[in-house]
């Protein structure tokens, strides 16, 4: 799945750094936003056409702005196709079914290695359509 997009969320400057060097080794194209709203307006624009869709999307879950699941409620409402890997500081039992009943294809819980990251991205490309 090298050159695939990889959009991530993260609201922590550092761990989101650390994400992006980490997929960008792995040979993925990544685009990184600092919270909740800013990944709401980049899928706005991606599925009306004005940037390319990403073949996979990692989000923090408690973000400022729109939760990682405020988001993926809206891209499921809105037919969005790309999977979501979901992260969180927070894992709880209702956590977890809420990812699962939108559609989350992981959940991973902080502190993750890197590694699991890159694992649960290439897994969550076998997921897309």
């Amino acid at each position: 799945m090298s050159d695939s997009l990889v959009l991530v969320a993260e609201d922590d400057d550092e761990l989101r750094r650390l994400m992006v060097d980490v997929l960008n080794r792995d040979g993925y194209h990544v685009i990184a936003v600092a919270d909740g709203a800013e990944l709401f307006e980049f899928m706005i624009d991606a599925l009306c056409g004005s940037r390319a869709e990403p073949d996979v999307i990692v989000s923090d879950i408690r973000m400022p702005g729109f939760s990682g699941l405020d988001v993926l409620k809206h891209l499921r409402t809105a037919d969005a196709h790309a999977p979501v890997v979901l992260i969180t500081a927070f894992p709880t039992d209702e956590t977890r079914r809420r990812a699962q009943e939108l559609g989350a294809v992981a959940l991973l819980d902080k502190p993750f290695d890197l590694e699991d990251l890159v694992h649960a991205v290439q897994n969550a490309g076998s997921f897309q359509s």
